[in-house]
């Protein structure tokens, strides 16, 4: 199985893994034939890959760290969490910071954490917890993100990321809970920002930047105080957009670059705290290598260098270290081309990877210099040190 632009989906092909629609809805089935109108539907409701099988690439397997059933059921949980506050913001005509702040605290915050929305989210954590806990290593991130369910679905994306990073590190299954709801919710202070600033097509002004740097703190005011979750699912959304340099937001706050798994008593102001640290690298991956409407995701091995190099500036030097041992350059199912040697210009896929090598990964050759099929040949990179590959671009 493998994962392919619907641009060069053509009819006949088998469809890999189910479709969901925008309830969650059975979209098109595993093992349907693609026609022409089944194409066009995925077009139109603006997905831009989808996981095809076929006989050359049958012993290419794909895993998801969760199962379908898991992960809408987590998806579901944040859709109704958003739902229900943003149902709260019908009367609220607050337009300053400190306006939005005192709403939050006098007329949201308690409807919010008493909703059936919010409490079901907590219950259904450990089901979670216990699938994404059961992997060392990721092999690749396969949702195929909605446009209009992209802020979910991320969100859900973002938590399997952080979690399998946190059990890396050995994080206690407190932290490991008060992670996945932090994570969950990272983003729900942008729900009292204006929805056409968030949506804006263009270029943002200096003023409505600083609009939506406000929904850390929003979120952060929105889920503090609450002895049920604690203050680290709090400081997620506050600090997920904070640099190691103290050039990000909202305060500025300097990060040490060091792995600090000491017992956290917030007496100090002011502190980058760990799991946020582990949340903005999460943050930053998911968002690049997924499609969006207005560009298709950046291939992992450039996130993956992006992330290396900005590491000590951007995010905290010791934990990208043990990110960047966690998740693979070249996830599985990816399309890569060589870049040298005999086969150079020739494309395939990422066969397996092993956490013992998590560079040189198996690769199947399929197609010449020309894109002309060829007899497939299974390549295991962890004994050819000169071949070097890279994901193909699609933009």
């Amino acid at each position: 199985m493998i994962k392919k632009r619907v641009t060069e989906v053509t009819q006949g092909m088998i469809l890999g893994k189910t479709i969901y629609g925008d309830n969650y809805e059975i979209l098109l089935k595993k093992g349907v034939k693609l026609t022409s109108t089944y194409i066009d539907i995925l077009k139109k409701r603006g997905f831009l890959n989808v996981f095809i099988e076929d006989k050359n690439t049958e012993d290419i397997v794909i895993e998801d760290p969760i199962s379908d059933k898991i992960r809408m059921m987590a998806t579901k949980d944040i859709l109704k969490v958003y739902e229900t506050t943003r149902n709260s913001l019908v009367n609220i005509e607050a337009e300053t910071q400190e306006g939005i702040i005192k709403c939050i605290h006098t007329k949201i915050k308690k409807n919010f954490l008493e909703s059936p929305a919010f409490n079901q989210l907590i219950k259904h954590i450990h089901y979670f917890l216990e699938e994404v806990l059961s992997h060392d290593l990721l092999s690749g991130l396969n949702s195929i993100k909605s446009v209009d369910n992209y802020t979910y679905e991320h969100s859900v994306d973002s938590a399997v990321i952080s979690l399998v990073l946190a059990k890396k590190l050995c994080l206690s299954d407190v932290k490991m809970k008060q992670l996945a709801i932090g994570e969950f919710l990272h983003d729900i202070g942008k729900i009292f920002v204006n929805e056409k600033i968030l949506n804006k097509p263009d270029i943002l002004t200096p003023e409505e930047y600083d609009l939506i740097k406000q929904h850390t703190v929003y979120g952060y005011e929105l889920l503090r105080d609450n002895d049920n979750i604690g203050l680290i699912s709090a400081h997620i959304p506050y600090q997920h957009h904070e640099r190691q340099d103290g050039k990000g937001y909202p305060r500025g706050l300097i990060g040490a670059n060091k792995v600090n798994n000491n017992k956290i008593t917030y007496e100090e102001h002011g502190k980058l705290i760990m799991v946020a640290e582990i949340a903005t690298i999460a943050d930053v991956y998911d968002a690049c290598i997924s499609d969006r409407p207005f560009r298709p995701g950046i291939p992992p091995d450039i996130v993956y260098d992006l992330i290396k190099k900005e590491a000590g500036t951007h995010f905290n030097k010791e934990l990208t270290d043990a990110f960047l041992s966690i998740i693979p350059k070249y996830p599985i199912g990816s399309e890569i081309s060589i870049k040298n040697g005999l086969y150079k210009g020739f494309t395939g896929y990422v066969m397996s990877v092993s956490e013992e090598n998590i560079l040189r990964p198996k690769i199947k050759i399929m197609h010449d210099k020309k894109n002309n099929p060829i007899k497939p040949m299974d390549i295991d990179l962890r004994y050819d040190n000169r071949m070097e590959i890279e994901c193909v671009r699609y933009y």
